[in-house]
């Protein structure tokens, strides 16, 4: 069955990304050109938003930001979602990024995730458990992200709870009515 395609929310009022080869580094999303205040939030892997349509994912992602704008002081000011990701590789369906194992740990991505955290004051993680035989890089990649967490002193939050394997909520199944919580610890 065909996947439905989605469109980025009317409030998305320019759409900027950096992609090419099967991958995508970044996706920022105007969404309030009065609200100065950027946040980040980094998934998994990108599944299928572009320039022209969004997915699942950004789609819920986006709503959650922008509803709750007036219930979490952190995203009151909020004009401007960037999405980054575990791993850049544009793949719907992430068991077949095992595919990839050799090159899964993309540097150009761990740079593009520090320098986005860099600019970022606030960074919801959002990434979900493990995809099916990477168990092992999913944890590095998640380490080398907290530790430029923790360098970049950005204040990090995930969305609704945690995983029983310690991870945060993937951003395809928040609910704009979920809790916004903040790290006690990374």
């Amino acid at each position: 069955m065909k996947k439905p395609t989605y469109k980025y929310p009317d409030f998305v009022s320019k759409v900027e990304l950096k992609s090419g080869n099967g991958k995508r580094y970044w996706l920022n999303l105007e969404i309030d050109k009065n609200k100065s205040d950027g946040i980040t939030v980094i998934l998994k892997n990108p599944s299928r938003a572009n320039e022209l349509i969004s997915d699942k994912t950004v789609f819920n992602v986006s709503n959650y930001i922008y509803r709750n704008r007036e219930k979490y002081s952190e995203l009151k000011n909020v004009g401007n979602i960037t999405i980054l990701n575990l791993m850049p590789n544009y793949l719907t369906d992430s068991s077949g990024l095992k595919e990839f194992k050799k090159t899964i740990i993309d540097q150009e991505n761990i740079r593009t995730l520090n320098e986005y955290c860099g600019k970022s004051k606030n960074v919801i993680i959002a990434w979900g458990n493990h995809p099916s035989g990477l168990y092992h890089e999913y944890e590095k990649l998640k380490g080398e992200t907290k530790k430029i967490l923790t360098e970049n002193r950005n204040k990090v939050f995930y969305v609704k709870r945690l995983t029983n394997a310690g991870n945060p909520t993937h951003g395809q199944v928040w609910s704009y009515k979920n809790e916004l919580i903040q790290m006690a610890e990374l």
